[in-house]
């Protein structure tokens, strides 16, 4: 506990320059003594930190100094960095102001590891991300109209907590006040967001956030020819096992999936570029639909 208090105090030093001890015995709820014992043990670890009297008087670190030796070894100090950067590129507020003093401190650059670029959403899916950071940070209600992967729509009031990528999609963590528990929430189905102005209280404990339950659904094999020009699709959506590659660049697929309504409209997304080899009751529902549809052209 006090390795970690150290380490939030060194945080606050960097983010606000200047900090009284009352300031910090209030910040982690012990006595002004506790903090002087701790700045103590900082020096000690080799981080240089004065005191100055007066009115604008408090605690802040010297200049300039870089940090070469300390308890912090050098793969710590670059996890820590690597992980500064993951916030930056969530754009994280603040994070670029710290992760800037940390390098200087430990007298290392960062390196950008990660990018994340939201340029290709439209404005709609830009302005939900705002709201949603807003929230998460701020600590703010969302409500939202939320469709189900059966299409079932209902109306949700989420206190939210973060923001998943899983599986090629975005998802919002939450704890739903409908359901009284902690959900997970498709972006791509969340409609009519709204931003409330009420806030709520952070929970004490994590627990895992619990999954809409999902009907039991019989799950086929299939085998399908794709034609070279899917290739793009192809190395995106299967597995390197799933593939085989014939000389003539095309391909045969297989893979396993819950026989339902997004099966089939995902084996017809291929059109005239594929053909469904196996199971024979799939071929046919295949065919028969896309008679159907050319049907509507005649």
């Amino acid at each position: 506990m006090q390795i970690d208090r150290m380490l939030r105090i060194i945080f606050i030093l960097l983010n606000k320059e200047r900090v009284t001890a009352g300031e910090l015995a209030a910040e982690f709820e012990v006595s002004p003594r506790t903090i002087y014992r701790d700045l103590e043990a900082i020096s000690q670890a080799g981080i240089p930190i004065y005191t100055c009297q007066g009115r604008n008087g408090g605690i802040k670190l010297v200049d300039n100094y870089v940090l070469d030796k300390s308890f912090l070894s050098p793969g710590e100090q670059d996890e820590i960095l690597t992980a500064l950067q993951g916030l930056k590129a969530a754009h994280y507020p603040e994070v670029e102001k710290v992760l800037t003093k940390l390098s200087a401190i430990f007298g290392s650059k960062s390196r950008d590891w990660i990018v994340l670029d939201f340029s290709g959403w439209n404005e709609a899916r830009q302005e939900m991300l705002a709201k949603i950071k807003t929230a998460i940070i701020n600590r703010k209600l969302l409500a939202f109209t939320y469709y189900n992967s059966y299409g079932e729509k209902t109306t949700r009031t989420v206190e939210p907590l973060q923001l998943w990528f899983k599986g090629k999609a975005w998802y919002l963590r939450a704890f739903c006040r409908e359901k009284q528990s902690q959900r997970l929430f498709k972006l791509n189905r969340i409609k009519n967001l709204c931003l409330l102005p009420e806030g709520f209280e952070e929970p004490e404990e994590e627990t895992p956030p619990v999954l809409d339950p999902v009907k039991k659904t019989p799950t086929v094999e299939i085998t399908m020819d794709l034609h070279p020009s899917q290739a793009y699709r192809v190395y995106d959506e299967f597995e390197e096992e799933q593939i085989t590659l014939h000389e003539d660049g095309s391909f045969t697929v297989c893979f396993s999936y819950p026989e339902d309504e997004w099966l089939y409209g995902y084996l017809l997304s291929f059109g005239m570029y594929e053909k469904v080899t196996n199971p024979p009751h799939i071929r046919e529902i295949i065919r028969k639909r896309l008679k159907k549809t050319l049907s509507y052209y005649e």
